[in-house]
């Protein structure tokens, strides 16, 4: 069976960056959280409503990242890398504390994120996790643009780019069977990347102001700017998996089935899920064994896991 189970970090660790678009100072927290918790982000700068869901249906903005917003309307943004990083290590509750309004960029990848939870050290809660099996394939086709989830053995993230002709750069294209060790070795440090013509239109509206070559790949006329290089030679579009990985993560549990796309983004990865939910024939919740009647009816796992949030309080 897909059976995992659930996983929280022995310790606290911290890690201290910039917010790519606030360019301000942010210290961000793993804090181990209880059983049936899930992972919920606590803005410490705020004394009131800080708490916002991990979850798909709380996704509020997705045009430069994923942003979550609670009911109270406060929100957190650049989620996808840490999601990603916590979803390759099956870490189900944590207390994401952050201290401004978005994640700390770090390099723009998900390495620093991993290296916390390798220092952290990973606990067994015992309490298994039910998961989403894909039963019949939903998609959406929106120009040159695709995504699909259909059956599959094991969670998988097919990706293509094509980067719509521009600069001549060559399409992209590369196949993820999602494992903490693969992740490690081929996901986790592709970063953030896009063109240094749209990175100077922003720059020019006051936003992404914490972008640079230390914390994205940045590409003029064709060429890569930053000193080192590349990390991987299609790191574009790892770094698109390591998205659309983080991204899907906020179904609230694993999912057994495989993820097609091309020339997708955080738009279509948030689409997608709600499209699949909103088509019960298209999946099914396989809980484990004992699970109670009440928990079963439940349409979503997230929809299980917010029940327990709700009870959930930190202001500070």
């Amino acid at each position: 069976m897909f059976f995992t189970a659930q996983k929280t970090l022995n310790q606290d660790v911290s890690c201290h960056g910039i917010g790519v678009h606030c360019n301000a100072p942010i210290t961000l927290t793993f804090k181990p959280a209880d059983v049936d918790m899930g992972i919920v982000f606590v803005r410490s700068d705020l004394y009131e409503n800080n708490v916002i869901p991990a979850a798909y249906d709380l996704v509020q903005d997705t045009r430069f990242c994923t942003i979550l917003k609670n009911q109270a309307g406060v929100s957190i943004s650049t989620v996808e890398h840490v999601m990603a990083a916590l979803a390759a290590f099956s870490i189900t509750n944590l207390i994401v504390e952050v201290s401004g309004p978005e994640m700390p960029i770090m390099d723009g990848s998900s390495k620093v994120f991993v290296d916390m939870i390798q220092q952290a050290g990973i606990k067994n809660q015992g309490a298994a996790m039910p998961f989403i099996r894909i039963i019949e394939k939903v998609e959406i086709t929106e120009d040159n643009r695709f995504v699909c989830l259909e059956p599959a053995p094991d969670f998988t993230i097919a990706y293509g780019i094509d980067f719509n002709g521009r600069q001549n750069l060559a399409p992209q294209n590369h196949v993820f069977h999602c494992s903490s060790l693969r992740f490690v070795n081929t996901i986790c440090q592709a970063r953030s990347f896009g063109f240094l013509e749209d990175a100077e239109k922003l720059w020019a509206l006051g936003l992404a102001k914490g972008s640079s070559l230390d914390n994205a790949v940045v590409i003029d006329q064709g060429y890569v700017m930053n000193e080192d290089g590349l990390r991987y030679a299609n790191e574009m579009v790892r770094h698109k998996i390591l998205d659309a990985l983080g991204d899907l993560a906020l179904a609230g549990v694993g999912i057994q089935g495989r993820l097609t796309t091309h020339n997708g983004g955080h738009e279509m990865n948030n689409r997608i899920l709600r499209h699949l939910f909103a088509n019960p024939h298209a999946y099914e919740i396989v809980y484990p064994p004992h699970q109670s009647t009440v928990v079963k009816q439940m349409t979503s796992p997230s929809k299980h896991i917010a029940q327990k949030r709700e009870s959930f309080s930190l202001t500070a």
